[in-house]
């Protein structure tokens, strides 16, 4: 006897083949009377049916709906159009799979999965030799959305910062550690690109609404202080020690000059007086703005705000300080009981409807090369052909409208499956976050076998690579990144000048380089330091110069994690009371306890060190407040203000 689950997949697998191989749309009363495995009773199969609509959907199988022709009252039908079922072969070579294969294990698209991916695909190649993780791409909720738009050439609507927009959407860029949208604005009659985590509410419109407009080039690299409808030329003073990190920050090319003792006078367009004020603060007392008068005004005006907004709040008998009560502690969650891994109904669907064709096509195939190349576990792989999918077919389920399925010396063949005689379709989110992740790795190695695989696989999912999708998994000096990433190779030594951010401090290292790995839009490289004798993480682009040196040193044995920082347990922290304006903190921060009190939110955040927070602060303003903290002066973000305007004579 089947057990549930069993009878489940049999009746979803019927369903779908129903769907698929009629050419009308068949009403829920045939579905009900014509397809295995619905229970008698009108009641019992519209809640099943409703169920496994739902599923099949989830799975990305493409329900079409709508009117039974002739019928009076009007009657809903469903069917399942091959069009929009079938993936088209892309007829990858070998190398090309593994190519992918390979840039999908090492460029993630954080929260996706491509195992599905190459289940379509013929099945996972067998693995090669271990590859480290190489980046990771934040996800966001827009994508797949935004990703339907652009290869159905779909006017896309949402609303962005509260504006109501309709877009003509051409590309999608990650770049600087977010997604944008860049197509022609209609409101704006323009060309227009929109940060996907301002994006609200989207809406597709119906496929084929526009004809793509070439996008203007390089308007999506221009920094922030850059993108808006002002215009200055801001001059700034750097001192020395920081001159070639600012010098990095704003590129290589920008006017500047080198004064006699090392410091810097940048001169650089402005449209954006808030950008701007955000970068010259972030350089804190290190940085003057000098002119124009109205800029500076400007930027003063923010820092005496967090000059006055502070009052040191009380100590505790325990040296923290505390204006208000601690926040709860969360308990920790309950470790459940080790199971051995089971796959649900949809995940053993998913499988076989890419598995059956992939086997069918060939001929035939091994038990142990099913296995391996759809991760089936071999002890539900066997049950799942012979007792499942043997009796799966199409009404009225005679022996020659059921699949055969024969098992013999371990070796399967499948037949009489004609209307699974090719994969399921990739969905969106598993064909973005593949694009995303051959995109990624091709524009670091110029892999000819990945970009001729990436090529095949964006013409069968009907988009152009080079116009839907850009990557630029971090910006670091080129030079800084190659020779470190030789020092990770060869297992050489590196002597670095590296800007900490957290302290505000310049110091000359001596690493031993173990891997370089990009995150969230920037590069790092993951280091023993013989200065601190820990491990630690430098962040690529606070790297001012790097040389290798003579000698070699032993990496660690087993993987090497790409860790951005290790916060330490009893680490100072700081907790802030968060007005609305100042609440994106909760999205880019990891805080470790927060509480809500009305609309002001507070938040509890591991601080590495002080001079982090003091740009923080000072970039909030007023809207936040420090309520208690541990292991830190007092008013940090008051004190930097005051730091700032002496040193503009205030």
């Amino acid at each position: 006897m089947s057990t549930p689950a069993s009878a489940k997949l049999e009746r979803l697998l019927n369903l779908t083949a129903a769907l698929l191989a009629t050419e009308r749309l068949l009403p829920a009363s045939e579905i009900a009377s014509k397809v295995a495995g619905y229970a008698d009773g009108k009641a019992a199969f519209r809640r099943t049916f409703e169920r496994d609509k739902s599923e099949l959907r989830e799975m990305g199988i493409p329900l079409t709906t709508g009117t039974v022709p002739g019928s009076d009252p009007p009657v809903e039908g469903y069917r399942i159009h091959p069009r929009d079922y079938y993936l088209d072969d892309p007829d990858l070579a070998a190398d090309e799979r593994a190519a992918l294969h390979l840039a999908a294990r090492t460029v993630r698209l954080e929260g996706a999965s491509v195992d599905t991916a190459f289940w379509a695909l013929g099945g996972r190649p067998p693995e090669g030799p271990p590859a480290q993780e190489l980046a990771v791409i934040p996800l966001n909720e827009h994508l797949a959305t935004l990703y339907r738009a652009i290869s159905g050439r779909s006017v896309v609507s949402f609303r962005h910062r509260g504006e109501p927009r309709s877009v003509e959407p051409v590309r999608l860029h990650f770049a600087r550690g977010h997604w944008y949208l860049g197509g022609h604005d209609r409101d704006r009659a323009a060309w227009r690109h929109f940060r996907l985590d301002r994006i609200a509410e989207p809406t597709v419109g119906d496929a084929g609404g526009f004809v793509p407009k070439p996008a203007p080039a390089g308007s999506l690299e221009r920094p922030p202080w850059e993108m808006g409808a002002e215009s200055w030329t801001a001059q700034i003073q750097v001192d020395a020690d920081v001159a070639d990190w600012a010098l990095g920050q704003v590129g290589q090319d920008t006017p500047h000059e080198r004064r006699p003792d090392g410091s810097l006078l940048l001169r650089l367009p402005v449209a954006n007086a808030d950008a701007l004020a955000d970068f010259v603060l972030g350089l804190l007392d290190r940085a003057e703005l000098v002119g124009p008068p109205e800029l500076r005004e400007k930027l003063l005006e923010r820092v005496r705000a967090c000059a006055r907004a502070a009052s040191p709040p009380a100590a505790t008998p325990s040296g923290a300080t505390a204006t208000r009560p601690e926040l709860p502690t969360p308990a920790p969650p309950a470790a459940a009981p080790s199971r051995p891994r089971r796959l649900t109904s949809s995940e053993r669907m998913h499988r076989l409807l890419q598995l059956i064709p992939w086997v069918a096509e060939r001929g035939g195939a091994t038990l142990a090369e099913v296995t391996e190349r759809f991760d089936y576990p071999a002890d539900g792989l066997l049950d799942d052909l012979q007792q499942v999918v043997f009796m799966v077919g199409v009404p009225p389920y005679t022996p020659d409208a059921l699949i055969e399925v024969e098992v013999a010396d371990g070796f399967v063949q499948i037949n009489f499956a004609d209307y699974f005689r090719k994969p399921l379709r990739l969905t969106p989110p598993q064909a973005v976050a593949l694009l995303a992740a051959a995109t990624g790795l091709l524009g670091l190695t110029g892999d000819s076998a990945l970009e001729r695989g990436l090529a095949k696989l964006a013409g069968t999912l009907g988009v152009n690579p080079a116009e839907a999708l850009e990557i630029r998994l971090g910006d670091a000096a080129s030079e800084a990144l190659e020779i470190l990433q030789e020092g990770c190779r060869d297992h050489r030594p590196a002597a670095i000048r590296y800007y900490s951010y957290d302290r505000d401090a310049v110091t000359e290292r001596v690493i031993e380089p173990y891997r370089t790995f990009a995150h969230e839009g920037a590069w790092y490289v993951r280091a023993f330091c013989r200065r601190s004798g820990q491990e630690r993480t430098f962040r690529l682009d606070r790297v001012t110069a790097a040389d290798l040196l003579d000698g070699s040193f032993a990496p660690p044995p087993g993987p090497i994690p790409a860790t951005v920082w290790d916060p330490p347990a009893e680490g100072p922290w700081v907790e802030l009371a968060l007005e609305g304006p100042a609440q994106w903190v909760l999205d880019y921060y990891p805080a470790s306890r927060t509480a809500w009190e009305g609309q002001t939110c507070r938040a509890r955040l591991p601080v590495g060190g002080v001079a982090w927070l003091e740009r923080l602060l000072l970039r909030l303003g007023p809207a936040a407040r420090v309520t208690a903290s541990h292991g830190l002066p007092p008013e940090p973000g008051a004190a930097a203000a005051r730091r700032i305007l002496a040193r503009y004579a205030e």
